[in-house]
This record gives structure tokens, sequence and C-alpha cells, in this order.
């Protein structure tokens, strides 16, 4: 899928985790060499308080790219509006947080936007501050590029110093006017202050090469088709309507027709490339297993958000487990009355529980059975030794049906349910049976008769349900300790450790 990068007005048109690798290696950025950076802020009307403390953050937010320090990066600030305003020379503060909190304290002057003057402001007196060239100079002009003058020549002039000039839009920018400030080639000195981040991983592309070499082991700077977008007020025909006028006899007016013009507010689309660095992912190699989902932090650093059941690791490995040896079948409503939808519900329970609790070691002492009118037992007990093939057997079972027997169901199990199932074949099965019923439907049968007959044969009963079937389910089992009940179909599989812990309590004294 598309995913828009900040607020529409510049969109890089790369899938969502793209524009987490290039967010993430942004925030990681630092620039380390010899570096002259020299800010210049738009302090004009027309970019208004709101968007003068925008460029501010973003000003700061750049800083954190860049290794502050006397004998490497020094950064400076002028503010420009009616005339330039120098506000601090780059030989001022020596670390990043003095910088940080210069800009933090720096006041919204106002006035018209004249960046003609702000540029020559520049040629005439340099970089305040800076080493005179003997390192190399970047300016970082952050406006939304609505000069009252022209810009074309001393912007040129700027750039044969030679400095590196990047153009960052703020609010809707004027994208032509601010292509004319940019060094060549513009699509990669063009950056937009709406994502920090992005832009703090622009400008570190920018001058990856030659200027800032650190990067990371495999990373790279990459081409990615983006488009910048503005406002622009257009005049649009709304059509002719009737008006009166005068006319050359006195005391007289005439019906005459008259255009009417309306003023709207359109945007306008500016197809681009954007040059970004992208760093290897953590989660590239997919270290989260059982269906769990990698977050990365950072280059090198991950977590993963686990399915319920699972997070015994950092992995997400089975976090429960059937440790207790017992001989498990699991009896599915599948009538009419469970509808395809339940059915299928209980399903999905039932395959992510057996993954989280079953591991590749376990002897498989599982069985499903499913019933309407009949009892089918597809997966017999202690049938699959290995748990990729006893999924797909659950994958393969079918919705039915027919009438809700559940009552002949229990007493089919009760007879037929349990036959000899070794664990290895040479040891004889003698493990506490359960069975765990699963119904969202009444019995159209009687369940206590058929109920009292398995418990006689030795048969733990557990009972899972909607909340409304809980009194038929008390019956089955004999005791509310051995029934769950469930308000929505999240809520069931959030019960997955209520089940473990209940069957695992066979045998036990208070089991």
């Amino acid at each position: 899928p598309t995913a828009l990068l900040a607020l529409g007005i510049q969109q890089i048109h790369v899938g969502q985790e793209m524009i987490g690798k290039i967010s993430a290696a942004g925030q990681l950025m630092q620039c380390s060499a010899s570096l002259d950076v020299l800010f210049l802020l738009d302090g004009s009307y027309s970019i208004g308080k709101g968007s003068f403390e925008r460029a501010k953050h973003f000003a700061g937010k750049l800083c954190d790219a860049l290794d502050i320090h006397p004998d490497r990066v020094r950064v400076g600030m002028i503010q420009f509006s009616s005339t330039p305003h120098l506000e601090f020379p780059l030989d001022s503060y020596l670390t990043k947080q003095e910088v940080k909190e210069r800009i933090r304290r720096t006041v919204f002057r106002g006035g018209s936007t004249e960046t003609g003057q702000a540029l020559k402001y520049i040629l005439h007196k340099g970089f305040p501050g800076g080493r005179n060239s003997s390192v190399p100079e970047v300016l970082i002009i952050i406006s939304d590029g609505k000069s009252q003058g022209s810009t074309a020549m001393p912007a040129m002039q700027v750039k044969e110093r030679p400095t590196t000039v990047f153009a960052v839009g703020i609010k809707f920018p004027r994208w032509e006017e601010l292509q004319v400030l940019a060094s060549e080639p513009p699509e990669r000195h063009l950056l937009f202050a709406g994502d920090a981040d992005d832009a703090a991983n622009g400008l570190y592309s920018a001058l990856s090469d030659p200027v800032c070499t650190a990067t990371a082991p495999g990373c790279k700077v990459e081409s990615h088709p983006c488009e910048r977008r503005t406002l622009e007020t257009v005049k649009e025909l709304a059509g002719s309507y009737v008006c009166w006028k005068g006319s050359k006899q006195p005391n007289a007016v005439q019906a005459s027709l008259c255009p009417f013009i309306r003023w709207k507010r359109v945007l306008i689309k500016y197809p681009s490339r954007c040059f970004r660095t992208v760093c290897p992912d953590p989660c590239d190699s997919q270290p989260c297993q059982n269906g769990g989902t990698c977050v990365p932090e950072g280059l090198d650093r991950y977590h993963c958000l686990c399915l319920l059941g699972y997070g015994g690791d950092i992995h997400c490995a089975a976090k429960l487990s059937l440790e207790c040896g017992v001989d498990l079948l699991f009896l599915l409503d599948s009538s009419a009355g469970v509808t395809l939808e339940g059915f299928l519900r209980f399903k999905a329970f039932l395959k992510r529980f057996l993954q989280a609790m079953v591991g590749q070691d376990s002897p498989m002492s599982v069985g499903v059975a499913q019933y309407d009118d009949d009892v089918m037992v597809p997966i017999e007990l202690g049938q699959h030794k290995d748990a990729v093939s006893l999924m797909k057997c659950i994958d393969a079972l079918n919705f039915s049906g027919g009438r809700t027997l559940t009552g002949r169901a229990l007493q089919y199990i009760a007879q037929h349910g349990f036959r000899s199932s070794p664990v290895f074949a040479d040891v004889q099965d003698d493990l506490p049976r359960v069975v765990v019923l699963l119904t969202d439907s009444k019995s159209q049968d009687s369940v206590a008769e058929a109920a009292k007959y398995a418990k006689d044969q030795n048969l733990f009963l557990i009972g899972i349900g909607s909340s409304f079937m809980r009194a038929e389910l008390t019956t089955v089992t004999g005791n509310p300790q051995q029934t769950i009940v469930y308000s929505d179909p999240q809520d069931l599989f959030n019960r997955m450790p209520e089940l473990q812990r209940k069957i695992c309590s066979v045998g036990n004294p208070e089991g």
C-alpha cells in the first residue's frame, strides 16, 4: 500500500515499512565532519508566529543530526524578514544543548519577506563566526518561499562561494521559488519541515558523500518517487449573472449580464525524486516467531508484539505449555445452532491454543471430534506426532450444520473417544483423560445422563461457551470451576491461560 509522509505536503510514494526505515535512520544520523552550518529562518508575517515556532523546532531537531563541537560542526542562525538579523554567530555556542536552547529562545520579529536581502547579507558578511571557507559551508533556509523581491541572482552568487544550500519548506511552501534557492540537483536539496526525522535523513543523505562519511554498515542512499504539494489561490469564473448598470439617459438603469469571479484554493503537485538513507532493519531477518510482529527500535534493536499465549522469550516462544501429561480430546459443536461463524471461531481458538501449548518435543496425545446429529473423530487421540500435521488436519475440518445433540456426542466420546492410545509403542497409556467441549448452542437432547456416564468412565469434562450457555455447561461438567464462559469473540482467545490451568489441574488436590 502507498503510504503518505508528512501531512500530505510532501508525499514519498513507498510502503509503510520503508517509511519506518527512513524515519528510523533519520533519528540515528549524525554528521561528525568539520562543517559550518548557518540557519536562515524566515521570520516574516507571511510565515506567522505559529509556523515560526515549528521552524525553530525543526532547526533544533536538525541539530540532533549534527555533532556540534568547535572542531567539528559549528552552528549559527540569522532571522530575516524586512531586514536580516544575526541571532548568534557560529562561534558562540560550543555544545549541542547550548545551540538548541538558544534556538528555542529566538523571538519572532515579523515584517515583509526579503529573502534576497538576507542572501546579500551573507554575500557581504560571509558566515559570521565561521572558518572562512576552510571547511565546507552549509546554508539551511527555512521559509515558505514567498519572497517580496527577486532571489535568483543572490542565490546563484551564494552557491558560487561555494556554499551548499538546502531550501526547507514550511507551512504551504512555494516549491518553485524554493527550488531557485536550493543547490543542484534541487531534488537532493529540497526538504519539508513537517517531518523532522525525514528531513534529517534527507540532509544527511545529501551530505553523506563526501562530507559526512560515517554511516552505519550496510546503509545506502536510495531514490524514491515523491510528490511535493502547495496550496495556491486561483481565480475561477463562476458564471454570468444579471446585474444593473447605469445608462446615458438621466435617472435610468438597464439590466445586463456580469461575470462573477470567485477565488478558491487548490493543491498544486510537483512530482520529483527524494533521496534518503536506508539502513538494514533488525526485523528483516523476521526474528519473531508464532505470528509475532517485529517492531524496530533504531538500526540494531527491536521488540516483538506476541499473540496471546506466546512471549515465553523475546522472540514469542510459547509462554504456556501442557507440561502436565493428559490425553486431551476436543469436542467441537458443528451444529446449525453454533453457525458457520461460531464453528470457524472455535477452529481458530483450537489452532492458536495448540500452537501455544504443544511444543515440538511434546508427545502428541491430542484428538479432535466434532458433532451435530452424528459424531465424527477426524483426528484420533495421539494420531499426530508433530504440530504441523496436527494444524493441517484442524484446517481441514468442515462445518456440518445438523441438530445439536450434545448428550449423544458425550455418550459416544465416553465409549469410543479414548481407545488405547499409547504415547510410546512400549508404554501403555494410563494418563488422565480430559474432554474439552466447545459449544454455543443449547442441546436438543438431555446432557445430564450422558455427562454422568462420561464421568463414571473417569473422564474429566471442561465446558467452553458463551455466557448464556453457563447453566448447561455446568450441568455437563458438574462443577462451575470446570466451566469457562466468554463475553465476545476476542474474549474467547483471552481464556487460553485459564483453559491451560484447568487442564493441568486434573489429578491435583485442587482439581
